[in-house]
């Protein structure tokens, strides 16, 4: 924080001077998300990080226009603070308003701009501010008819995009690793994302990591020694795992939809498009039906439909589901 003095007159110095003001150095930076312009300023930065590990690698020619606008201002700690991973979200007719402790984020879809107010101790936690930086960005091009978010895991196999759709805790995470573990690359393990105006052809993900429950340990032995970190969701501590570099994809074509279902009863089988309709809509989240226009729905589930039936083992259930694609 610097300190500049305010003069008073044409012969006036420094030691003369009783009224000074402070200025802090604003920290600029353009980010350019699907190829949309964002213009995101802070008083500290460590802006700098957040938006690299939040935005700053999807893709800038996925075609996206518009210009946006992201402040963030630092505040003093509050009672409570961080509070993270605890965090509340408020929709209302204009925007969402997401808190955490003291933190604030209210984002204005008809301005096309969010204002975001951190209490100085939730800086040294950069999960939370990525995942500030991340909502404000996603929630601005949703919010103005840029992208589509579903919410669903997307894997890759010999370049074929299989969408995991199913509600919250069916597994989508679980399958996706169980997927990498079969050979499978991904593009995403929760939400991906179309492009608004395009054929939901190609979807795109966060393939840089995945969160799974502690709970999965008992599935992949491998995970016993991954530390659990603090995690928004309703588990608040997650498993954070990294996927090989040579299996992740930032996009990927949807070739196939595949709803889950968490029957004990291991089988996969092709459904029509109705009940794949009925499927999807099913266990939407009440933002999907909120922003998710039906007739681009349709078209993303103008493609094989099928429900796999877990079973007992998300290894198992990968590997079906592998010998279903060669095989179909």
């Amino acid at each position: 924080m610097a300190q500049q003095h305010v003069r008073h007159g044409r012969n006036t110095t420094p030691r003369d001077l009783t009224t000074f003001c402070v200025v802090t150095r604003r920290h600029v930076r353009t980010i350019r998300p699907f190829g949309a312009h964002v213009v995101v300023t802070s008083d500290d930065a460590r802006i700098d990080i957040a938006c690299g590990a939040a935005v700053d690698r999807f893709p800038r020619d996925a075609g996206v226009s518009g210009r946006f606008r992201l402040d963030v201002v630092t505040a003093l700690d509050a009672p409570g603070d961080p509070a993270w991973p605890a965090t509340t979200l408020e929709h209302g007719s204009g925007g969402i308003t997401l808190r955490c402790g003291s933190a604030v984020l209210e984002v204005d879809h008809g301005a096309a701009s969010a204002a975001l107010r951190v209490p100085a101790v939730l800086w040294e936690t950069p999960d939370a501010i990525r995942m500030y930086v991340e909502g404000a960005v996603s929630s601005m091009l949703i919010g103005n008819g840029k992208l589509h978010a579903v919410h669903s895991g997307l894997v890759v196999l010999g370049g074929r995009g299989v969408v995991l759709r199913g509600p919250s805790g069916a597994g989508k995470s679980t399958m996706t690793y169980a997927c990498l573990q079969n050979g499978f690359a991904m593009a995403s393990d929760d939400w991906i994302y179309g492009i608004a105006e395009t054929n939901p052809d190609r979807l795109f993900g966060y393939p840089w990591r995945m969160f799974l429950v502690p709970d999965t340990t008992r599935y992949f032995p491998e995970l016993a020694g991954v530390q659990p970190i603090p995690h928004p969701g309703a588990d608040r501590y997650k498993l954070p795992i990294q996927p090989p570099v040579s299996l992740r994809r930032r996009s990927a074509p949807a070739d196939i939809i595949v709803f889950l279902d968490p029957s004990p009863n291991l089988d996969i089988r092709r459904v029509g498009t109705d009940e794949a309709r009925e499927l999807f809509w099913r266990p939407a989240l009440p933002t999907e039906r909120a922003d998710l226009p039906a007739e681009w729905v349709d078209r993303l589930l103008d493609r094989p439909c099928y429900v796999l039936q877990r079973g007992t083992s998300p290894i198992e259930a990968a590997e079906l589901l592998k010998t279903a694609i060669n095989v179909r």
